[in-house]
């Protein structure tokens, strides 16, 4: 990175691992082009309203954004060092880098026929058991139950990633101590001056509240009549916690435009109400593409010593 700062690279993809190299890169006094077929950024989470405030500050930080289109091929030089990127679109970006982040698919190829696969994953019960009781699956790959919304999800986010072969390990380790996985979805970045959390489900209605041209503000998903999920931008220790808490307890909503004005304060009234049996809510630090790297190796490890670990006890 040092060797090209004050060159020009180019970001393949817009979603938190494009975001967070992108920013990096600025940071260390580098020309950033985004490219990403998406209408806008982080299109997966972001509404249009939320991907704008992000975009006009990384815009405003010097970085150029090219969405709906593609990488086509890269140019190189003699000596094999990539010199240019050319789009489906028919331009052609000079780089003296190149960043493609576009995330992942599972390769659960190994599995089929051994373990039954969904979502695009190896289907786990709440203890990250697959379908034979001796393979356990964590991280990116595990399809597992979200009690909160009654169905199975795989998440492609670190914190799950650590927050599920931990859990694995403890039902392997201590199976008559652990209960069920009960987890609340939870995303988050860090880039630049910026921090953002989201929990629970982006489905459903949205209502947007706070000053989005400030530096605190969110939106609140409204799904069949109760608190989905929340997003917050700016927030303090006790107000990401908060909103956490009243993703948890699912409130119903009644009037969209009340909940608009009440804005944040309605998550810091619904988080006083008790929650039961509600696990700790962990606050991590800012994410990296080498944790969601960590995350996937840290999920073949734990398989494999679940694997073991049963084989050994069938030994026995």
């Amino acid at each position: 990175m040092q060797s090209c700062a004050g060159g020009n690279a180019v970001v393949i993809g817009g979603g938190y691992i494009g975001m967070e190299c992108a920013a990096s890169l600025v940071i260390n006094k580098i020309n950033v082009t985004m490219v990403f077929p998406e209408a806008h950024c982080i299109a997966r989470l972001f509404t249009p309203k939320i991907a704008s405030y992000y975009e006009d500050h990384y815009e405003s930080k010097g970085v150029k954004f090219i969405k709906r289109t593609v990488l086509s091929s890269f140019e190189f030089d003699s000596s094999g060092k990539v010199i240019a990127v050319n789009l489906r679109n028919g331009s052609r970006l000079p780089a003296d880098m190149v960043v493609v982040g576009i995330g992942i698919r599972p390769n659960t190829s190994l599995f089929e026929g051994q373990l039954t696969l969904e979502k695009g994953g190896i289907k786990v019960n709440g203890r990250f058991q697959s379908s034979n009781n001796s393979v356990y699956a964590v991280g990116d790959v595990a399809a597992f139950p979200i009690k909160l919304f009654g169905e199975t999800r795989r998440l492609e986010h670190v914190d799950s990633a650590r927050e599920s072969a931990r859990h694995a390990v403890a039902a392997i380790m201590e199976p008559e101590k652990t209960r069920e996985f009960d987890y609340l979805p939870f995303f988050y970045s860090r880039v630049f001056e910026l921090s953002w959390q989201f929990y629970g489900d982006n489905a459903g209605e949205v209502v947007n509240f706070g000053d989005y041209s400030g530096h605190t503000f969110g939106a609140y998903w409204i799904n069949k009549g109760h608190l989905a999920g929340c997003f917050l931008e700016g927030g303090s220790k006790e107000e990401y916690e908060a909103v956490a808490k009243a993703t948890r307890l699912k409130p119903a909503i009644e009037d969209l435009a009340e909940l608009e004005e009440q804005g944040l304060s309605f998550a810091l009234k619904v988080s006083q109400k008790p929650l039961q049996e509600a696990p700790p809510i962990a606050l991590e630090g800012p994410l990296c593409a080498w944790h969601a790297i960590a995350g996937v190796i840290l999920a073949a490890s734990v398989a494999a010593f679940g694997f073991w670990h049963g084989q050994r006890h069938k030994r026995r």
